[in-house]
């Protein structure tokens, strides 16, 4: 299934429609990141991200709060694409996709 979206692009299951695609892809989402090692891995990564970012960026104002929460967000979005990604593919892989 192609998709600008990285969570949701994977060459593997080109073969299925894009219903089955989706619903495989959200159950093995949900698989992989409720692992408590991914867990705590996202929520340690998160916090410190927050902290760092924090500690470097003038939090005075709605606007120093919106830079910190984007900045935070775009770390969650580098963990899900670095992480969990390759262990979604790894389990497709593992289920006999592609077929």
């Amino acid at each position: 299934m192609r998709s600008w979206d990285p969570m949701r692009n994977f060459p593997e299951l080109d073969a299925l429609s894009d219903d089955e695609a989706k619903t495989l892809i959200l159950t093995t989402q949900r698989k992989v990141a409720r692992r408590p090692i991914i867990l705590l891995g996202l929520l340690l990564v998160l916090g410190l991200a927050a902290f760092l970012i924090a500690s470097f960026v003038s939090t005075r104002g709605l606007a120093g709060g919106a830079i910190i929460g984007g900045l935070v967000g775009v770390v969650a979005i580098g963990y899900m694409v670095l992480v969990i990604k390759p262990l979604m593919r790894a389990e497709f892989l593992k289920q006999g996709y592609p077929r």
